[in-house]
């Protein structure tokens, strides 16, 4: 390869210019924050609660002359702005939140008034004081919901605390201490399932406690000790930002459940910042940078495309070894890998979330066809049992994440399709307002308080075939637009302003290819599978959607969209039909169950990934 006149094979003359130089290879899949909408008031000691979508922040510090007399603001964000709420009923800082939007809880906090044990329920709409801690205290840390709460570690006075309480939507029961005392902590998860990060002993800490609903145990430790820090996500799959050290910082880590690895940098440096949301989408809040309160809010985000691109080059320069120029080739063909095994083996199940943070739910374990309730959490290796569905069903659909998902429609035996739509929000499944249409075998996509329901079968068997199509806006169903052709069994992908349906079978019972897209508005026909088939697996967006599996006869077939044509990629292992899947794009994503045969009804997990061919130019 050449550089210009003398250059040729001469890397190392490019340094500085156009390559950078870097101590680890680029990753092809990484996260990012980005610039949200600010506070209304700017705090420190600010607390939170929800998702990044759906998020709640309460309490704090004020700038002066406000002070704690800020300390009872709360704010909702919606995705894109901050909106004033009702008061909390005591003003306070350094609190700890835990919950949704709207069910939501904050527990403990100071202010010149003393060290509280107060909690506060808030229902989307005001502040309510309910029973108190056991022990008054600030600085701790939070998990789970109003229902199933977890608080741990804090202050007291001048004494650390290891204490570690259970809330039950009613009273607090002391459980497990921590193993070391600390405050000023981070925690995120459920109350059965929970981690303890960071904090201060004395000092700054790297400690990691993971919680099992009785006890805790110390699992791997931050890389930077740190206090004062944020946290959101779950136990497998979490990160960490911000904090203090012997200054404020940038710095997040994220954590799968056996170690931390470091990651983008918060845009600002700052410590006593709200955390709130998923592992991949996340959002800090407030806080106090180096000279000021701060209103600013960052939105961390987990991309559906690589990072990197085509075509991009550096130079791996580690200290005692040699420097080596590479690059990323054309993109890596994806295929198909054995993930680990649902705990229960069926068939016509839901899906959502992503391939790390995955969620399969209902569905048929008989060859009889009966509907189960089974709710399954997948953390990028093995699956684990969570709550159930209040309505055992089969022929659902699915949308959202795993810690805000949504499941509609369905079937029992013999012969009832449903219209029950019920919400997750990581613990368990609430019962929400129906569908105008009862229905099974549909398709489904978007997100817990943005979703499509999308054509199915309104008879036993589906063959009163629906074209009718219903919007989710977080409370209620209403029709909108209906699909061009009429289908039952299809399969779809997107969002409510960018969909996908395709596939499935016809009134006549004929097996189709037809793709339509949604632009929000109407539906238009777009360009066909290659092999038309129903029973299949769907997930992506619009503009990068999978296909894979299906019926009536068994297939491992693959077909990618990259919203305009299907391309036929490589096969499952396995070929199988009445499958669910998730992931955010056609580059990475996950299928699990379906049946081989009539009475195979089977517990496979096949994870897709697209890897980027690395090609190494020289060596020194």
């Amino acid at each position: 390869m050449t550089y210009g006149t003398g250059n040729s094979g001469n890397y190392k003359k490019l340094k500085g210019q156009t390559i950078q130089v870097v101590d680890a290879d680029p990753a092809p899949f990484v996260g990012a924050w980005a610039s949200g909408g600010n506070l209304s008031t700017a705090r420190q000691g600010i607390t939170g609660a929800g998702t990044q979508t759906a998020g709640l922040v309460a309490g704090g510090e004020g700038a002066p002359p406000g002070g704690i007399s800020q300390g009872a603001k709360a704010e909702e964000y919606d995705g894109s702005s901050f909106s004033e709420q009702n008061d909390m009923n005591t003003a306070k800082t350094t609190a700890s939140a835990l919950g949704i939007q709207t069910n939501a809880l904050v527990a403990g906090g100071i202010s010149p008034a003393g060290t509280f044990a107060l909690t506060e329920t808030y229902d989307g709409t005001s502040f309510t004081e309910v029973n108190d801690m056991n022990t008054a205290r600030t600085n701790m840390a939070a998990s789970g919901i109003v229902t199933a709460g977890l608080v741990f570690g804090g202050l007291v006075g001048s004494t650390l605390q290891d204490k570690t309480e259970e809330f039950d939507g009613t009273s607090w029961t002391e459980s497990g201490d921590l193993n070391t005392a600390r405050k000023q902590l981070a925690g995120c998860g459920v109350q059965t399932a929970s981690i303890g990060f960071g904090g201060d002993t004395g000092s700054v800490s790297a400690l990691n406690e993971a919680y099992n609903g009785t006890s805790w145990t110390e699992v791997g430790d931050l890389n930077t000790a740190r206090s004062n820090l944020g946290a959101a996500g779950l136990q497998p799959s979490a990160i960490g930002f911000g904090g203090f050290t012997t200054a404020n910082v940038a710095i997040t880590e994220s954590w799968d459940n056996s170690s931390w690895t470091e990651v983008a940098d918060l845009s600002s440096a700052r410590r006593e910042v709200s955390g709130q949301g998923t592992f991949l989408l996340g959002l800090a809040a407030g806080g106090r940078d180096n000279s000021n309160v701060s209103n600013s809010t960052e939105e961390w985000s987990f991309p559906s495309v690589p990072n990197v691109q085509e075509g991009q080059v550096w130079v791996l320069s580690v200290s005692g070894s040699n420097s080596v120029m590479k690059g990323y080739a054309a993109q890596g063909t994806a295929s198909w890998a054995t993930g680990g095994a649902l705990n229960t083996a069926r068939v016509r199940l839901a899906g959502a979330g992503t391939q790390t943070l995955g969620l399969a739910f209902g569905g048929a374990s008989a060859a009889s066809g009966a509907g189960v309730d089974v709710s399954e959490e997948y953390n990028g290796s093995a699956w684990t049992e969570g709550n159930n569905l209040n309505l055992a069903r089969r022929s659902l659909t699915g949308a959202g994440t795993q810690t805000a998902a949504l499941g509609f429609g369905g079937y029992t035996p013999p012969g009832n399709v449903k219209n029950e739509s019920e919400e997750y929000d990581g613990s368990s499944w609430t019962e929400g307002n129906n569908l105008n249409t009862a229905r099974g075998y549909l398709a489904g996509f978007g997100t817990q308080t943005a979703a499509l329901a999308v054509g199915g079968g309104k008879a036993p068997g589906g063959f009163a075939v629906a074209n009718e199509v219903e919007q989710y806006d977080g409370t209620s169903w209403s029709e909108i637009a209906e699909i061009n052709t009429a289908r039952y069994s299809i399969s779809g992908a997107g969002t409510t302003t960018a969909g996908l349906g395709f596939g499935g079978y016809t009134a006549t019972t004929a097996t189709s290819n037809t793709s339509e897209e949604w632009n929000g508005t109407a539906w238009t026909e777009g360009n066909n599978l290659n092999t038309g088939r129903s029973y299949m697996a769907g997930f992506g967006l619009q503009t990068s959607a999978l296909a894979a599996g299906g019926g009536p006869s068994r297939t491992a077939n693959t077909e990618a969209y990259n919203g305009t044509s299907w391309t036929e990629l490589n096969n499952l292992a396995t070929a199988k039909r009445q499958l669910a899947g998730c992931g955010a794009s056609n580059l990475i994503g996950l299928v699990f169950g379906g049946n081989t045969s009539g009475a195979s009804h089977i517990a496979n997990t096949e994870e897709w990934t697209t890897p980027f061919a690395e090609v190494d130019f020289d060596t020194d």
